[in-house]
């Protein structure tokens, strides 16, 4: 088997793939977490707990979602007591609506109904269901893109 991961070969391959890899929600969402870290002007870290530091709103950390799951619902993933104090606020990017949000830390897990390091909501807004009705409505009041 020939070597062929050098920096260059692993970046023309990369290229090559670049709808392969969109496809993968993982590679998407680390994709999403720096474009959104640059975006607001803060450094990206990808640390435990945390993907940003911001210069005046501290540590962020960003949760990306594209699939809509059986039930009409969105969600995020590993965002459970394995980030409880480890982050100022959470950004949650919906990218089936184009909306993102921004939750400070105590509001996010005393007010949000959580199933492990899982949260759910609707992904139409309760225009069309009645889906998660208090996560989909506490999301809406921190909304920062209309």
């Amino acid at each position: 088997m020939k070597f062929t991961y050098s920096d260059k070969e692993l970046e023309k391959w990369m290229v090559e793939n670049s709808q392969l890899l969109m496809g993968r929600g993982g590679f998407k969402a680390l994709i999403a977490e720096m474009k959104v870290a640059e975006d607001a002007g803060s450094e990206f870290i990808n640390a435990d707990g945390y993907d940003e530091i911001h210069p005046k709103k501290g540590k962020i950390e960003t949760k990306y979602t594209s699939v809509i799951l059986t039930g009409k619902c969105l969600r995020i993933n590993s965002a459970g007591e394995n980030k409880r104090n480890k982050f100022d606020f959470i950004r949650i990017i919906d990218g089936v609506n184009q909306k993102i949000f921004l939750l400070p830390h105590d509001v996010y897990y005393k007010e949000t109904k959580r199933y492990g390091g899982e949260l759910r909501w609707s992904c139409s807004y309760n225009k069309t269901d009645r889906v998660q009705v208090s996560n989909t409505n506490l999301l809406l009041k921190y909304e920062i893109t209309k």
